[in-house]
């Protein structure tokens, strides 16, 4: 099957999600498109990170919309959100939770690394202040990720271009916070030694890794 067939109950949590973070997004628009804006824009870069003043609340409760978003697309393309009944909340709620885990893990490192660097004065800017604009450009990218998958099960367009629209916001978004590390954060430093060790532990080894797993579970090696 290279299509999602609809499902009332799966395409309502779907909506439901997207609704919500429009609720808690739309406020912030301004400073959203100025955030995106400033992730690519290579010309007199400002040296510093953009990204909307929420509440710590409304932080958390965007991050863990975005983490459901992604985890729908991957239910959707592995076919295991086409289960009727209980089974399909299970599938959602299993791979929801993976996405959750995953950027959890990498936000505590984040927060321990960037620690210890702005101790030292490897970099000038504040951990908490990384962790929002990472916060930030995952949640745009879960946002998008979550419309057109809506879009996909409307239309019935093959899963494979859900898959590679995925894959291209991952890209823009690593691309984009690529540009910031090596402005915002290691924009003191002459060396780009500790520039390509940050890069290649937090950037280029998860991708490696992410790639793997799902390779494995869509079958593609």
């Amino acid at each position: 099957m290279n299509y999602y067939q609809i499902n009332d109950w799966f395409l309502s949590v779907m909506i439901l999600n997207l609704l919500l973070m429009l609720v808690l997004m739309g406020p912030y628009r301004f400073a959203y498109l100025e955030s995106i804006s400033s992730m690519f824009r290579f010309k007199n870069p400002d040296g510093d990170v953009s990204y909307p003043l929420l509440s710590t609340v409304e932080y958390i409760i965007i991050f863990l919309l975005s983490c459901n978003s992604v985890g729908i697309a991957v239910g959707i393309y592995s076919h295991d959100l086409l289960e009727e009944g209980f089974s399909q909340v299970i599938f959602l709620l299993w791979y929801s939770s993976l996405v959750v885990l995953a950027f959890v893990i990498k936000l505590l490192l984040y927060t321990s690394v960037n620690r210890v660097l702005y101790k030292r004065q490897i970099i000038t800017l504040k951990p908490g202040r990384w962790n929002c604009f990472f916060v930030m450009s995952f949640s745009v990218a879960g946002f998008l990720i979550l419309a057109f998958s809506i879009i996909v099960v409307f239309l019935k367009i093959p899963l494979v271009v859900l898959l590679v629209f995925a894959y291209l916001m991952r890209l823009l978004v690593i691309i984009g916070r690529i540009f910031k590390i090596k402005t915002t954060l290691f924009k003191n430093q002459r060396s780009n030694l500790g520039f390509i060790m940050y890069l290649c532990a937090f950037e280029l080894a998860p991708i490696l890794i992410e790639f793997m797993l799902t390779s494995r579970l869509f079958g593609l090696i």
